[in-house]
């Protein structure tokens, strides 16, 4: 009786805590919503000021920019080159499958109630990513979920939430046994199609049987090529209409902020060419010597790869370091950082290694430390310059922002090494490893 009362302890306490996050969350946000919907916009637009946002006049602008895009090419606008029915003239660069999903009856008239639904849909999907089981982990988890890369994403309503939660379900199928987990890469190509960097999760297929990694590659083949047939000129245009990046010092996560920034602070023309493409030397070549390192770290000991959290982790860090290394992405992509750390955590909690732990514990902070760092650099402005502006306008400024981009790079090697240790258990990899070792001896 007395372990049945145990049992039903820890049990409810371990509801508590994966329930506390998700009913945080979703308080805030109804707090958030009613101060917009009560006309009392100054506190609306304060609270988001003080974690670091700058917000628009009115919420989710870019499920705006989606929706607008698709009115107007119901009405024969080519919105790849101009769209006036978005509020800030905006042209359509995302996928053209979103004009062709978006319900004909919706228009920039239902911006409110479909980015608010979509924000409670990626709310509610934290029930599954983040699986807190002391307080220690609730408070790690809960500073994420609370953190201005979350709040940017759902404040903004960017269909990089609708992204999210496709590849989550497929991270939830990946999990399942064979061959259920192959109905995962269908998820992983659907997302793929909407923002192309989910493709990058095609790499996973190494994984799989043999039989079964040739079937799949070559679905996901047909389904890409079918894709770039249909929608050929109009994915032409959009890719050529991507805005270049317009500073190294905003909040943006890129691999060039770092050797670019720091040229263009040094010098101008040739110059600054051969300062960036001197340091991406420099800075690849440690990282991959680090990544080797960290790998050979984690062989030390047998990871539980098997577990829901650190599929998550590896999913996410894929993503992450594809997206860090392509070019520079907007704050809010940094949802994926949310399943990274649910795997952190999890690893942390399972290992027994203390130099694992202590890098699972390293990466915890760097993770927590980019996920807030829009807030730490915007308080560290309104301290150092009070006057409003991007760049750089003091020292200090300067050693925080070299600091966050060296975090950034180490961040993602530790989760490039993660992912190759992961993708080291794979078949394929099994199968390089025996013909690089050669022929086996013969007995005596």
């Amino acid at each position: 009786m007395e372990a049945d009362n145990a049992f039903s302890r820890r049990a409810a306490s371990k509801l508590a805590y994966r329930l506390a996050i998700p009913f945080g969350v979703l308080s805030l946000y109804a707090i958030m919503a009613g101060l917009w919907l009560s006309g009392a916009h100054s506190l609306y637009f304060g609270a988001l000021r003080v974690l670091g946002i700058e917000p628009f006049s009115f919420p989710f602008l870019d499920t705006h920019a989606v929706l607008a895009a698709a009115e107007c090419g119901r009405q024969g606008i080519e919105v790849y080159l101009s769209n006036p029915c978005d509020v800030l003239g905006r042209p359509h660069v995302y996928s053209p499958l979103w004009l062709g999903i978006v319900p004909g009856a919706l228009g920039t008239g239902a911006t409110g109630w479909v980015g608010a639904g979509l924000g409670l849909l990626f709310l509610l999907s934290l029930t599954v990513v983040l699986r807190p089981r002391t307080a220690g982990e609730l408070f790690i988890l809960g500073a994420a979920a609370v953190s201005p890369m979350t709040v940017y994403a759902v404040e903004r309503a960017n269909n990089d939430l609708a992204v999210f939660l496709l590849v989550i379900c497929g991270a939830i199928v990946f999990t399942a046994p064979w061959p259920f987990r192959l109905f995962s890469y269908g998820l992983f190509v659907a997302a793929g199609l909407l923002k192309y960097y989910p493709l990058v999760l095609l790499i996973f297929v190494a994984r799989e049987r043999r039989r079964d990694a040739l079937v799949t590659a070559a679905a996901a083949g047909f389904a890409l090529i079918l894709f770039g047939v249909a929608f050929y000129p109009e994915l032409k245009t959009a890719l050529t209409g991507i805005p270049a990046a317009s500073s190294y010092f905003t909040d943006a996560f890129s691999a060039w902020n770092l050797p670019f920034g720091f040229a263009e602070a040094l010098a101008g023309g040739a110059w600054r060419v051969l300062i960036a493409g001197s340091l991406v030397a420099a800075l690849s070549g440690v990282a991959v010597a680090r990544t080797l390192r960290t790998v050979r770290l984690l062989g030390r000991e047998q990871l539980d790869w098997a577990a829901g959290e650190t599929k998550f982790l590896v999913i996410g860090g894929l993503l992450i370091a594809a997206c860090f290394l392509a070019g520079q992405n907007i704050a809010y992509r940094g949802i994926l950082l949310l399943p990274v750390l649910s795997g952190l955590v999890c690893l942390h909690r399972s290992v027994k290694d203390r130099e694992i732990r202590r890098f699972c514990g390293q990466m915890i902070a760097a993770v927590l430390f980019v996920m807030w760092g829009e807030c730490f650099r915007h308080a560290l402005h309104a301290q150092i310059s009070p006057v409003p502006g991007q760049g750089l306008s003091s020292r200090v400024e300067v050693f925080f922002w070299l600091g966050r981009e060296l975090v950034w790079w180490w961040l993602v090697v530790g989760l490039a090494a993660l992912v190759m240790s992961y993708l080291r258990q794979s078949p394929l990899a099994e199968i390089f490893g025996r013909a690089a070792a050669g022929p086996a001896a013969s007995p005596a």
